[in-house]
């Protein structure tokens, strides 16, 4: 049995899931940025959420590594696992930043990869972020400059999210035209088979 794979075991007239020894296993758990594809579209620009994953790794297997989101509650398939991996999450949560949604400043396109690295030492993980920062905070060569063209970046992103709002306005006025003009021909066509129907039976009977 692999290391992390479940098995079920029946006792009595319950079932139980038991894992394989979990203490061989190395696990981390991180914090990674995972695109949000509807807040992205309504803004106009990339907007991301750090959420926690865990990774578990097999000793002695390179070729074997399980990385998805964490599991915070029980189920049928075994413990949260803050819970089947208590010290590795205590530790986690010791050294893990709260880092507010937005832009990660590694996905604007204007910093180099140093420089992000460089905002991310003094706390700056957004251009949310960079672009609030207060006059007092603006200590470093060229961050005044920055600061200010995120707050651009960010003015130009709020244009495209009323660019976005106004295509689906119009998105949804043409779907409601299209239904109106759907409806206008199925009265338009039920009228006519109405008066077809009428004017047969008329002729019908004249004929008797």
């Amino acid at each position: 049995m692999d290391f992390a794979t479940p098995k079920v075991i029946e006792h009595g007239n319950q079932l139980h899931v038991q894992h394989g020894d979990d203490s061989r296993l190395y696990v981390e758990f991180e914090m990674r940025p995972v695109h949000l594809q509807f807040e992205s579209e309504k803004e106009g620009r990339p907007i991301y959420k750090d959420l926690p994953y865990i990774n578990i790794h097999f000793p002695g297997d390179r070729t074997k590594q399980i990385c998805r989101p964490v599991k915070m509650t029980d189920d049928a398939y075994g413990p949260a696992d803050p819970t089947r991996f208590p010290r590795q999450w205590a530790a986690f949560q010791a050294q893990k930043e709260q880092v507010q949604e937005g832009t990660p400043v590694e996905q604007w396109g204007p910093l180099t990869r140093s420089q992000a690295m460089e905002l991310k030492g003094m706390r700056i993980h957004t251009v949310e972020q960079l672009s609030s920062l207060p006059d007092s905070a603006l200590t470093w060569l060229g961050a005044r400059e920055l600061r200010d063209q995120a707050k651009s970046w960010l003015a130009q992103a709020s244009g495209g999210r009323e660019v976005v709002a106004l295509r689906v306005e119009l998105d949804k006025r043409d779907l409601e035209i299209a239904d109106l003009k759907r409806q206008v021909q199925e009265i338009a066509a039920a009228q006519a088979a109405q008066g077809e129907k009428a004017v047969k039976s008329s002729a019908k009977q004249q004929a008797a």
